[in-house]
């Protein structure tokens, strides 16, 4: 049984945990449950940009994998801050790999340096009652307090408007600039929790990577369902052809 079918039995479809929650649950009776195999869905060609099928993207944290959870993955509802999940979550218990704070991030693909917060203000209680209460009052989150919740990042730029973006970063390598150029594989930053709500009151609790393949002004998946979307990156995250 796929551990996200089991999360769904344990906290109900229709209202599914925050990610920390989730990652509670793996930890506990769930983590070592098998994986089904994917089945092969027949994708649209708008849902997958020649640029990033078998376009040889890589992982962001050596030795990592796509996580079993599809609640971790692009597309997923969160539903603390009434939205749709854009990118992946790497954390530690559903990744194939030890994920911590000050884990290594990689450039998952070469590009440009577009962002890189080497200033950053970490997230107050103050300014995450103030987006609670904005979601409460409007039942969405503005851009501008989506993108706090992020906290500290990395975008790199890869051309024809295909963007990767790293996200609750602790810190930014030194090296990276705006503007720089990067090499597949090379260092940029490390894993943290910046940006992340409950970090506030439990430091430690959220210590995860979040990685985003942006294609214009969306993101790779967008509304797909589960099975798609995995299987959409897998192919991206294939080698080169």
């Amino acid at each position: 049984m796929l551990v996200a079918t089991l999360i769904s039995v344990a906290f109900g479809a229709d209202q599914p945990p925050s990610p920390g929650v989730v990652v509670e649950w793996l930890r506990g009776d769930g983590s070592d449950e098998p994986a089904t195999p994917t089945p092969e869905i027949d994708l649209q060609p708008t849902s997958l940009p020649e640029l990033a099928e078998g376009n040889g993207f890589s992982y962001p944290i050596v030795g990592a994998c796509l996580p079993e959870s599809n609640l971790l993955l692009p597309g997923a509802p969160r539903a603390y801050r009434q939205g749709v999940h854009e990118g992946i979550d790497f954390y530690d218990v559903d990744s194939c790999v030890f994920v911590g704070s000050d884990t290594e991030v990689l450039a998952a693909k070469a590009g440009t340096v577009i962002r890189a917060d080497h200033e950053y203000e970490e997230l107050t209680a103050e300014t995450a009652a103030e987006i609670t209460a904005e979601i409460e009052e409007s039942g969405s989150v503005s851009d501008a307090m989506l993108d706090l919740l992020r906290g500290r990042q990395v975008w790199i730029d890869h051309g024809d408007g295909m963007v990767t973006r790293y996200a609750h970063l602790d810190g930014v390598a030194g090296d990276i600039e705006v503007g720089s150029q990067i090499e597949q594989g090379q260092l940029i930053a490390y894993v943290g929790e910046s940006g992340s709500i409950d970090a506030i009151d439990a430091p430690g609790s959220e210590v995860h990577l979040h990685f985003e393949i942006r294609v214009g002004e969306g993101y790779l998946g967008e509304g797909l369902e589960a099975a798609a979307v995995r299987q959409l990156y897998q192919q991206a995250f294939s080698p080169s052809r």
